[in-house]
């Protein structure tokens, strides 16, 4: 007995089908696949400043950051990444104005293009404030809250949320516009 032949359409649409199930698949078992690479370099952009041509501004938003250890918020000075070595007189690509002693602190992000900013971006640069004093990552990308060189990973239970959802991106995570981290060490 012999099978009946698939039409041109029918397999188009088979084919399609399978793709569909696949693209699922993977939306579901591995979503990580659709998270954006960080643009890492974005710690040493500068706007304006002696050292370097004004670039302009493409892309200007605002997460808004709250850092906490063993139960005590970490403030972020007012004007973290203005006028630091390497860019005098200027701005980081991220930055803070003001300064929240008793809730989230604004981040400014400034981009001449559409970048996928990260979050250790700004430990980098808050690193750079006072050398050894500020909350920093270490030379691997990871939290170093304390400054002391060692992974704070190996140090305490580090928990992150999101607009008010767990997330485990940490360091990684490129920032959105509005976005409410939180971070929360915990000494082991």
């Amino acid at each position: 007995m012999q099978m009946p032949s698939l039409s041109a359409e029918q397999w188009l649409i088979s084919i399609a089908a399978v793709l569909t199930i696949g693209f699922f698949a993977v939306a579901v078992y591995q979503p990580e696949v659709f998270d954006p690479d960080p643009d890492w370099d974005v710690s040493d952009g500068c706007l304006g400043g002696l050292d370097h041509a004004d670039v302009g501004i493409s892309e200007h938003y605002h997460p808004n950051l709250k850092v906490i250890v063993d139960g005590q918020q970490i403030p972020i000075e007012p004007n973290t990444g203005i006028d630091q070595t390497g860019c005098r007189e200027g701005m980081r690509w991220i930055h803070v104005h003001d300064a929240s002693d008793s809730g989230f602190t604004k981040l400014h992000i400034e981009t001449p293009s559409k970048m996928n900013v990260p979050l250790g971006a700004f430990f980098e640069i808050w690193g750079r404030e006072a050398p050894g004093a500020s909350p920093s990552l270490t030379s691997d990308r990871m939290f170093d809250i304390n400054s002391n060189g060692v992974s704070d990973w190996e140090e305490f239970d580090i928990s992150m949320t999101v607009n008010g959802d767990s997330n485990d991106k940490f360091e990684e995570y490129v920032m959105n516009d509005y976005d409410d981290i939180e971070l929360i060490f915990v000494s082991k």
